[in-house]
């Protein structure tokens, strides 16, 4: 390579499109580059407040006991091995139980580093209260509503963050009129057929919730299994008081 050619390349961002964002193929047919793909999925990820290149890294997250150092671990080694996890059936992560623990970093941070790789793993972002809203919303909208069904079914990862975060609060079901709601026909229209695609195809699927697995299997039992399965060893459930690391810092202040 020439000096010339070093300091042309030194113009772009990505230099295997020029940032035109195509790749020219050697019978002449053009494919996206894979930092097309890539910048889409940021722009996603950003549309909910959050940008990928900016989360904090699993090195931030301070493990205080052995659960919460058990996580950190679990997380850092499901990164670090992706490749062969994801060919296996228990390819998914989850991180359960009491809000406060540091769930929502740890998943993202995770979300974060495969987007990251070269070649990025496409991982999409889905907080579920949003997510859930938007797909409501949009339902009567068919071509927009399976766009925007199909973008959580087929994600090469999907995070889903929150999961049933209007069904639980302080660790417990939230009632109403001292009745149990539950999922209703709505709930189960809209996420049930995200969870089972994804189950059906083997895709990885990251999850945090304020549900621990009993509470899951007292929503709906078919799709708890399906999550909890997918999850196998690389799951950490979070319960009690003291895993609610916010409180902490107050409590230090105090």
């Amino acid at each position: 390579m020439t000096f010339q050619s070093m300091e042309d390349s030194s113009k772009y961002n990505c230099t295997d499109c020029k940032d035109t964002g195509w790749i020219i193929n050697e019978d002449g047919t053009c494919k996206r580059c894979k930092c097309y793909e890539k910048d889409v999925i940021t722009r996603l990820w950003k549309n909910f407040g959050i940008n990928p290149d900016e989360v904090k890294k699993l090195n931030e997250y301070a493990p205080y006991d052995e659960l919460t150092k058990k996580a950190r671990d679990k997380a850092i080694n499901y990164i670090k091995n992706f490749e062969d996890i994801r060919q296996c059936k228990e390819n998914s992560f989850g991180l359960f139980g009491q809000p406060g623990a540091g769930k929502t970093h740890i998943i993202v941070a995770i979300g974060a580093a495969l987007l990251n790789m070269d070649p990025p793993v496409k991982v999409v972002y889905m907080p579920y209260l949003e997510a859930m809203k938007s797909l409501k919303a949009n339902v009567q909208d068919e071509e927009y509503y399976i766009r925007l069904c199909g973008r959580y079914q087929m994600a090469e990862v999907l995070i889903i963050d929150d999961l049933f975060k209007d069904k639980v609060k302080n660790g417990k079901f939230i009632k109403i009129n001292g009745q149990f709601i539950g999922l209703t026909e709505a709930d189960m229209k809209h996420i049930y057929p995200i969870i089972n695609y994804r189950y059906i195809n083997n895709l990885p699927t990251l999850i945090s919730t304020e549900c621990t697995p009993d509470m899951l299997i007292d929503l709906d039992e078919a799709l708890a299994g399906r999550l909890i399965e997918k999850c196998g060893d690389n799951m950490v459930v979070f319960n009690g008081q003291k895993y609610n690391y916010r409180m902490k810092k107050y409590e230090k202040v105090k």
